[in-house]
């Protein structure tokens, strides 16, 4: 199966020295923390800055997980976040693999997924880790999102509407709507006097969200 999204994995690039003192921070006991100052602690910054920015390229500068619009956010929203965590030693070497890396909101990094590794099938196969099937929630690199689950959304000033919908069958879709708790970024409110004109282009997500949002009163 080739990627799922571009620019493809295959394509990054970093230059010779960033290389080096990713080889170097490999060879320490915290590959990504390593901090040695002067011109490798540049190399090394300038290496996650490009791993950062490739990865939001891929997935449009959203969450790969709720896909809320990171585009602009800054470090304080947005998190180079490593699948199979860099905390287990024994996922120290994947620090900076690319399939293992995406772009992650704080609160879906850190209130949900934080260090667990319960989303893996078999964590023993290491010849698996980079199997789409090995993974029970959708995988950034390895799965494409909209095959899963849909996330459809709108605003005019203080109307908001945020659905979700998950394929039918995906069971990965329905993994990942729980496991980062979707439906707790889900909105219904709109404004009655707008009409459902807004919401058709969004489709069926998004007229669920009006529908339940009338029948709860929201």
């Amino acid at each position: 199966m080739g990627d799922r999204y571009l620019p493809s994995l295959d394509a990054f690039m970093l230059d010779e020295n960033e290389q080096t003192a990713i080889a170097e921070a490999l060879a320490t006991i915290d590959p990504w923390g390593w901090e040695p100052g002067g011109a490798k602690q540049q190399a090394i910054v300038a290496a996650k800055v490009k791993i950062r920015d490739y990865h939001m390229a891929r997935h449009n500068s959203r969450c790969c997980y709720c896909r809320v619009n990171l585009h602009g956010a800054g470090h304080f929203m947005t998190d180079r976040e490593h699948l199979l965590p860099k905390s287990v030693p024994n996922f120290k070497p994947l620090s900076y693999t690319m399939w293992n890396l995406g772009i992650a909101c704080k609160r879906c990094n850190l209130e949900y997924k934080k260090s667990k590794t319960d989303f893996v099938v078999d964590l023993n196969n290491t010849a698996a880790l980079e199997d789409s099937d090995n993974y029970r929630f959708i995988h950034p690199n390895f799965d494409l999102y909209l095959e899963h689950l849909a996330r459809s959304a709108v605003e005019d000033h203080d109307s908001v509407i945020v659905k979700y919908t998950v394929t039918p069958g995906s069971e990965k879709g329905a993994y990942t709507y729980a496991y980062f708790n979707l439906r707790g970024l889900e909105v219904g409110s709109f404004d009655e006097a707008q009409g459902v004109e807004m919401l058709v282009d969004l489709g069926e997500g998004a007229l669920e969200a009006r529908a339940l949002a009338d029948q709860y009163g929201q």
